[in-house]
């Protein structure tokens, strides 16, 4: 829903500015909200103007303040719906401009808790955003960060996530086989597949071994992700499918029987959101390990998320000939990574406020990641201290602020999803994540 307010031109300013309190950050840039300056000393037919500017920009509401004269009857029966404000300084004043905002569910506030509802492992309401908040608030007065965070964050609907996996499935009818990167019924395996059996019924269902094992043609074979952030869990997944994880770690998934089908099956990797920089890692992995018949498939529908700037020459090619090994590849290309909530589009007041803000959420996210990885029983001797500082915005420093309704890539921000004793100025707060169930 997209709403026109009506201010006379001298009040202008100062309802921009109240319009960047309670509005959402972009509500300019996203046609959200409209604004109509009325030039007091102009005279004609304001309802035919504001008409035309509805229609023009495909606006049904229209907010008059109170003493403003347009012709609301006029407005109404053209068939908009006209809501009557109150006066022009409560509205810029005070909360005036805020209440009549959520009203209409317009308010940055409303949105969030529209886009949380989506959230499927706990409730994450009212009093819980203020919860979260009060943290931010008690370690030094960044509620702002806070505030803007919950702005950012999006959480992918399943009708979303369902269309983008499933995009073109069902011509397949039963020559589709689906393969999951897990054998065993979890919080991934559990809702990916459910979504995938409802857009296409006939298609076998397959954990990701024994799938690559029955695909070939005329078999269509779909290796199926919910998201590609970072690369590790997919690159993870192939290592132990090829029998070539590292002793003594643990294996995704069973290793295959004969690894050399992989290299022989006409296969498509399909996800649901793709970060660039996880497509790059992946891409580089095939054509480092001779896999061409394996195709990173990025439909229409998937969600892509952007974390890579720069100059790509500066990196070898992923299918080149002359690739360098895997440590360099990712080195290079982590230096093109500008963390998603902190590039430069993403509405922080000014340069000064975007620092402080990613100096607060580094400082608290590396604390909580030590935690996460405590909790886990990970071996610390795989995580130095630079691994740790570079995972303190998500793995790999991409600074999401993302979430499926069943799970939270680890590529977000810790400070939305992880929990623990965090440090900051001599003051400790037992931290709480915004994100419940979401560090398991």
């Amino acid at each position: 829903m997209a709403l026109l307010i009506l201010i006379p031109q001298s009040s202008l300013d100062a309802l921009v500015r109240a319009l960047h309190r309670f509005a959402p950050f972009d509500w300019d840039s996203r046609k959200v909200i409209h604004v109509l300056p009325l030039d007091e000393s102009k005279h004609g037919n304001v309802a035919d103007i504001v008409c035309e500017y509805c229609q023009n920009n495909k606006i049904r509401h229209v907010l008059v303040p109170k003493r403003v004269h347009c012709d609301e009857r006029a407005i109404s029966e053209a068939g908009y719906t006209v809501v009557m404000g109150p006066t022009i300084v409560e509205l810029v004043r005070g909360d005036g401009l805020l209440h009549q905002l959520r009203d209409l569910g317009l308010d940055w506030r409303s949105e969030v808790i529209a886009r949380l509802k989506h959230y499927a492992l706990g409730t994450v309401g009212e009093s819980e955003i203020d919860r979260w908040l009060g943290q931010f608030e008690r370690l030094g007065n960044h509620r702002g960060v806070g505030e803007h965070l919950l702005q950012l964050l999006d959480v992918l609907p399943l009708t979303d996530l369902a269309e983008a996996l499933s995009t073109d499935s069902e011509f397949y009818g039963a020559d589709l086989v689906v393969g999951f990167n897990n054998d065993k019924w979890g919080k991934s395996w559990g809702t990916v597949s459910n979504l995938i059996r409802k857009k296409c019924a006939s298609a076998s269902l397959l954990p990701i071994a024994e799938a690559i094992e029955r695909g070939g043609a005329p078999r269509v074979l779909r290796l199926v992700e919910d998201g590609l952030f970072s690369g590790t869990e997919m690159l993870a997944v192939f290592d132990s499918l090829r029998g070539t994880r590292a002793p003594g770690r643990r294996q995704k998934v069973p290793h295959l029987t004969d690894p050399g089908i992989l290299s022989r099956v006409s296969t498509q990797l399909h996800f649901g959101v793709v970060s660039d920089f996880g497509e790059a890692m992946l891409r580089r992995y095939m054509a480092s390990h001779a896999l061409p018949n394996i195709q990173i498939t990025v439909s229409g529908a998937a969600r892509k998320v952007r974390v890579l700037y720069g100059i790509p020459e500066v990196l070898s090619s992923p299918d080149g000939p002359d690739l360098v090994n895997d440590d360099v590849f990712r080195t290079r290309l982590r230096s093109r990574v500008v963390p998603f909530v902190f590039q430069d589009d993403k509405g922080w007041k000014d340069a000064a406020s975007q620092l402080r803000a990613k100096m607060f959420c580094e400082n608290v996210g590396q604390q909580l990641w030590q935690g996460y990885i405590a909790k886990k029983n990970f071996d610390f001797g795989a995580w130095p201290s630079d691994r740790i500082r570079r995972c303190a915005l998500g793995m790999e420093g991409l600074g999401l602020a993302f979430a499926f309704p069943h799970s939270v890539p680890k590529a977000s921000l810790p400070v939305l999803w992880a929990r623990g004793t965090v440090t900051l100025n001599g003051t400790s707060v037992d931290w709480i994540p915004l994100l419940p169930n979401a560090d398991g």
